[in-house]
């Protein structure tokens, strides 16, 4: 496996409407010491119904 190289991974999605939360949960663990980008993109509606505007969401994993 490069490490250079982009990989996507399987994951599982839930919502709260409660607190208004998205739960991300993978299928297996992440690499250490990875960059993980989440991007949310076109077509996610918001409970109101208006569009949810594109974004990234990046971290970092560590060692531990």
């Amino acid at each position: 496996m490069n490490r250079g190289e982009p990989q996507t991974v399987e994951f599982t999605a839930n919502y709260s409407a409660f607190n208004r939360v998205v739960e991300l949960k993978f299928a297996k663990p992440l690499e250490r010491f990875r960059t993980v980008n989440v991007d949310l993109l076109e077509g996610i509606l918001g409970t109101d119904q208006q569009p949810l505007k594109p974004f990234r969401l990046t971290f970092a994993l560590g060692g531990s």
